[in-house]
C-alpha cells in the first residue's frame, strides 16, 4: 500500500517499508527527518482486546480502560517448538540471547541438499561439509550472529548454495560470525489498565489526573525475571485562570507532574517524538519524574505568549532544567512567531547546555507581504571527567528573507534568501565548518478544480572551511 505525504513531498510504501521522497524539495545534510513506525511479528497467534467507559456530570469526569494483547504460546505460526526447545525458553527467562537451541536435525542423502556430518576437532564437536552417502548426515540451519559471535564462516557461495565452515577460536575469541543455531522467540504479554478524570469545581478551574499500570511479560514459558513486569505511571494537570476580561486581558496559569516507573510499558511513546533530542536524552535509567510549570497570557489584539519552566529528573543518572518561552504575536499589520528554549541537564557522565530560538516576523500588505526568520541552535555536550565536548555538539545559526505576492491559499508567487553558518567539533573545539547562501522560488500559478500548477526552484551554494564547494 502506497501512502502519499502532505503536499505528494514522500511516498510510504508500507510493504516493501520504505520511504521514497519525491525530487520537488532539495534534501540538504541541515534538514531533520524522523521517521516513526511500529510493527509485530506474527509467531504466535495473539489475542487483543480494549474495553472501557465513562462517566460524567456538571463538575466531573471519570474514564477507565483495559488494554490487552497476548500471545497464545501454545499456538506458534512461525516455529513448530519441540520440548527441548520449550525448556529452552523455559530457562532462558528475559534473556534472549539465551533463547537459542541447536539447528541440526537427521536427514538423508540427496545431491540436491547441502549436508553436513559431525567431527570432533581439538575435543569440539563441529560440522563438516558432506556429500557422501555414507556417513551419518545433518541438516543445519546458521544463524548470523555478527562478527567474532560465531565460530563458522562462509567457505563456498554460489547463487543457490551456501557452505560453512569451521575456524577454531583464537585465544578464546570466535573468529567466525555464524552458529548452527536457531533464535527461538517466546510469546509475550502486554497489559494495560487505567483511570483518568478530570475535575473543574469551576468555569476559571480545571484539574486533571491519570493513573495506569502495566504487565509486561516478555516470555510466558518463564517463570524467571518476572520482577519487571509489573510497572504503573501517573499524572496530575491543573489549569487556574488568574485575570479574565474579554476585552482587555487574560493569564492564566498552568502545571503538571508526570511520574513513570521505570518498568511501566506502554503502546506508544508518550511524549512527542523531539523528546529525546529536545532534553539530549542518552539512556536514561530509573523512574522519570517530569514536572512543568507556567503561565500564559493573552490580549485579544495583540496575541498570545507563554513561558514554562520544566524539570525532568531519571533517579538513575540524568536530571535537567529547561525554560520554553514562546509567542504569537499579531499587532497591526504585523505578524510575529517565536519559539525560544534553553537546556541545563547532567547526567552520570555528560553535561549539557542546549539554546535555541526561532523566530519568523512577516508584515502583511493587501496582496504582498515581506519577512525574516531567524533560527538558531547551539548545544553543547560535554563529558564530566574532562570537561571537553562530545561528538554530538553543534551550532549553527540561519537568517531568512523573503517577499512574497498573490493569496498563499490560492495563486501566489514566494521568493526568499537564506544564509547559515554551521559549527561542529574538532579537535574538542566548537569550529566553524561551512556556510552556504539559498536563493528559492516557490509559487502556485495556476489553482483552479479541475487543474493545479506549481513552480518551485532553488539554488544552494555552499563553502566548506575545509576549502570544497
Amino acid at each position: 500500500m502506497l501512502k502519499r505525504g502532505e503536499n505528494a513531498d514522500y511516498v510510504i510504501d508500507y510493504n516493501a517499508g520504505e520511504l521514497k521522497f519525491n525530487p520537488t524539495f532539495p534534501i540538504t545534510a541541515n534538514m531533520r527527518i524522523v521517521v516513526e513506525y511500529q510493527f509485530t511479528d506474527r509467531n504466535y497467534s495473539r489475542f487483543i482486546g480494549y474495553g472501557g467507559g465513562n462517566y460524567s456530570n456538571d463538575n466531573f469526569d471519570l474514564g477507565v480502560y483495559v488494554y490487552s494483547e497476548n500471545d497464545a504460546k501454545n499456538q506458534p505460526l512461525q516455529q513448530n517448538l519441540s520440548e527441548e526447545q520449550v525448556a529452552i525458553l523455559k530457562a532462558a527467562g528475559d534473556n534472549r540471547d539465551a533463547m537459542t537451541a541447536p539447528s541440526a536435525v537427521p536427514d538423508t542423502y540427496s545431491e540436491n541438499k547441502i549436508l553436513y556430518k559431525k567431527e570432533i576437532l581439538d575435543g569440539v564437536e563441529i560440522f563438516v561439509f558432506s556429500n557422501n552417502p555414507e556417513d551419518e548426515l545433518f541438516s543445519v540451519r546458521f544463524s548470523l550472529l555478527g562478527p567474532n559471535q560465531g565460530n563458522y564462516v562462509i567457505s563456498d557461495q554460489s547463487a543457490i548454495n551456501r557452505i560453512l565452515e569451521y575456524v577454531s577460536p583464537l585465544n578464546g575469541v570466535p573468529q567466525g560470525e555464524y552458529e548452527p543455531v536457531i533464535q527461538l522467540t517466546a510469546p509475550m504479554k502486554l497489559q494495560i489498565a487505567g483511570v483518568n478524570g478530570s475535575y473543574h469545581p469551576s468555569e476559571n478551574t480545571t484539574i486533571d489526573f491519570e493513573v495506569a499500570g502495566s504487565q509486561n511479560d516478555l516470555n510466558l514459558f518463564s517463570d524467571l525475571d518476572n520482577e519487571d513486569n509489573d510497572g504503573f505511571a501517573a499524572r496530575l494537570a491543573a489549569k487556574q485562570t488568574l485575570l479574565k476580561n474579554a476585552d482587555t486581558l487574560s493569564l492564566n496559569g498552568y502545571g503538571s507532574l508526570d511520574f513513570i516507573n521505570k518498568d511501566f510499558r506502554t503502546i506508544e511513546r508518550l511524549y512527542n517524538i523531539e523528546f529525546v533530542r529536545d532534553w539530549n536524552l542518552i539512556d536514561p535509567l530509573g523512574d522519570q519524574r517530569f514536572v512543568i510549570a507556567g503561565m500564559e497570557v493573552a490580549q485579544p489584539r495583540l496575541g498570545v505568549a507563554s513561558y514554562a519552566y520544566q524539570n525532568l529528573n531519571f533517579s538513575g543518572n540524568f536530571k535537567g532544567d529547561r525554560h520554553v518561552l514562546n509567542a504569537g504575536l499579531r499587532p497591526g499589520k504585523f505578524r510575529i512567531n517565536s519559539a525560544s528554549s534553553y537546556l541545563k541537564s547532567e547526567s552520570d557522565s555528560l553535561d549539557s547546555k542546549f539554546a535555541r530560538s526561532f523566530t519568523n516576523a512577516v508584515y502583511q500588505l493587501n496582496k504582498s507581504w515581506i519577512g525574516a526568520k531567524v533560527n538558531l541552535e547551539d548545544n553543547r555536550v560535554s563529558t564530566l571527567k574532562n570537561d571537553s565536548l562530545t561528538g554530538v555538539s553543534q551550532r549553527f545559526i540561519s537568517y531568512e528573507t523573503y517577499v512574497g505576492i498573490g493569496d498563499s491559499t490560492k495563486v501566489f508567487a514566494e521568493a526568499g534568501y537564506q544564509y547559515r553558518v554551521n559549527d561542529s567539533v574538532r579537535n574538542a573545539v566548537m569550529t566553524k565548518v561551512n556556510s552556504s547562501n539559498t536563493y528559492y522560488l516557490k509559487s502556485r500559478v495556476i489553482n483552479t478544480p479541475e487543474s493545479q500548477l506549481s513552480v518551485y526552484a532553488n539554488y544552494r551554494d555552499l563553502k566548506d572551511e575545509d576549502g570544497g564547494e
